[in-house]
């Protein structure tokens, strides 16, 4: 894969942070508060670190929403298919047992990254113009920030509800602080962004500018915001045009390669953040400093001890069980479900197949034993492994069979890109939309084509004599197919609209914390910290 955008990334938005973050530095010659603007927006290069710096916020290694140490702990931690290890990080540990307030640091830094991604994004969209660039390229440079700015509105919106509808610079002090406009209202200027960009951006990228946003990203999110809305005709039709030209999205014949630095930006690829190895790797902590590390750090979170892993989860019970439900067909080259191979370890001779060893050919029993301690922390109804004793593989290094591969200190630190949207998400997306459309042969045919790359024979009409039956296979299939990429909890949220109902079927399934969910849950509390900030902003309801 091609390594200067990552490089570009960097330094880009090590520069621009000093232009458009309001951060000190020598550019600062009167007011601080004032960008000089009379010494940026100059030429394309200028736009182009500008542009930069908006997928900075989301994309940095700890950090934001899809940081290895906030959102991707945190979302996680609340769905059914996980347990997070007692002992951890407070904020976290109160996130997956819905004990977490208005204080909590994790989601008060998930909500600041998003803000910082929408004010830099409205920098380019108002400024690009002055660049002297030609109206097509300005255009597209434009459309690139009302997609990220579209998809920090996304995020608000499904993990906050009512935020504040940012979409120009504040000139004053004045009209820099907004109140909460509805959660349909931040929806609707999502949609609208994604819409936006989607007739401006390029298909496809030179390898040169792999990892900034295209129409296919733009139309997926469009697509999965209509779907979040309950607008399913216009979801369905969104989605759709990715399974036709001039997109040419397909699945990888192997679904672990999604999740190493073996085949990034593949056909499966809708969108993913860029990493690699820049930097010191034992500096990701600075931010957006020019001396941040910008190597992958989910392995280090999740692996087992005995590879150098924090090891902060485990797989619940209750996905193990979903993945034990179909066999694969008699004289296959595995008993059970591929991507339980890529997603899970365990010892395999306890299910009648030939054992498996990790990290430098450590067995299961030796990982198990170096995760004991960890383990004994639960209580002991999480304790009683009545479908085996499993660990977590995906978005771990156990894939690359060398000692301590997790661990960020190593020889061998993950440089792995991460998936934002796939296109077997895109597939599930669409299937679900066809299907609350009354389209149950379109939503068959793309379960179908999970279930055949899983290795499981295809199923007809026949197999689902009711919609409610074909809806429970798409739910199962989107579980096991999308594990641990932050999607499972506003999955449930979706089907299970009542505090009532998604309380029971998450005790059901022995979710930490099960008991004590209530509507409230359903989004985050606006952080403590912005209503301090803010004197016109009010807590959500369901939080006051």
């Amino acid at each position: 894969m091609n390594k200067i955008f990552k490089r570009s990334f960097i330094t880009l938005s090590a520069t621009v942070a000093l232009v458009v973050g309001c951060k000190k530095s020598f550019l600062e010659t009167s007011n601080p508060n004032q960008l000089t603007e009379d010494k940026f927006w100059k030429n394309e290069a200028d736009v182009k670190s500008a542009i930069a710096s908006v997928y900075s916020p989301m994309r940095l290694p700890l950090s934001g929403y899809f940081g290895a140490f906030r959102g991707y702990q945190d979302i996680n931690a609340l769905g059914d298919d996980v347990l997070t290890i007692p002992g951890g990080e407070p904020s976290t540990i109160q996130v997956a047992n819905f004990i977490n307030d208005a204080k909590n640091g994790d989601t008060q830094d998930i909500f600041a990254k998003l803000y910082s991604a929408i004010y830099r994004a409205n920098l380019v969209i108002e400024n690009a113009d002055k660049a002297g660039m030609d109206e097509a390229l300005t255009r597209s440079y434009q459309a690139e920030a009302k997609f990220l700015r579209g998809l920090s509105f996304f995020l608000l919106a499904s993990n906050f509800g009512d935020v504040p509808l940012k979409t120009s610079v504040a000139q004053s002090s004045d009209d820099a602080f907004l109140p909460a406009s509805p959660e349909a209202e931040i929806y609707q200027q999502a949609i609208a962004d994604f819409d936006a960009s989607a007739a401006d951006l390029p298909v496809s990228r030179p390898d040169a500018d792999k990892g900034r946003v295209t129409q296919g990203a733009a139309l997926a999110f469009l697509g999965k915001a209509y779907l979040y809305t309950k607008d399913y005709a216009n979801a369905e039709v969104a989605l759709g045009k990715l399974l036709t030209a001039p997109f040419s999205y397909e699945l990888i014949s192997n679904y672990e390669d999604n999740f190493t630095d073996k085949t990034e930006f593949n056909s499966e690829s809708v969108l993913e953040w860029v990493y690699g190895p820049f930097n010191s790797q034992y500096s990701p902590w600075n931010e957006e400093s020019g001396g941040n590390a910008m190597y992958n750090y989910r392995p280090q979170l999740t692996g087992s001890p005995a590879s150098g892993g924090w090891f902060k989860y485990i797989p619940s019970q209750f996905l193990a069980k979903e993945f034990k439900k179909e066999l694969r067909p008699g004289g296959s080259d595995t008993k059970f479900d591929k991507r339980m191979y890529a997603t899970l370890m365990w010892k395999y001779s306890d299910f009648g197949e030939t054992d498996a060893t990790w990290y430098d050919d450590k067995s299961f029993d030796e990982l198990w034993a170096a995760a004991s301690t960890s383990i004994d922390r639960f209580e002991p109804v999480y304790k009683d492994f009545s479908e085996g004793k499993f660990l977590n593989k995906k978005f771990t290094s156990a894939w690359r069979n060398v000692g301590g591969a997790d661990n960020y200190w190593s020889a061998v630190p993950s440089t792995a890109n991460v998936e934002v949207m796939r296109f077997a998400e895109v597939l599930l997306l669409h299937a679900e939309a066809a299907l609350m459309n009354s389209h149950s042969d379109a939503a068959l045919t793309d379960i179908n084509r999970i279930r055949q790359r899983a290795g499981l024979t295809a199923k007809t009409a026949a197999d689902f004599p009711t919609t409610a039956d074909l809806m429970k296979e798409l739910q199962h299939q989107k579980l096991l197919e999308l594990y641990f990429e932050q999607n499972r909890w506003n999955d449930l949220k979706r089907w299970y609209p009542t505090a009532a109902e998604l309380k029971a079927y998450m005790a059901g399934n022995l979710k930490q914390g099960a008991d004590k969910i209530e509507a409230k849950h359903y989004i985050f509390p606006i952080p403590a910290a912005e209503l301090q900030t803010n004197n016109k902003l009010s807590q959500n309801a369901l939080w006051k």
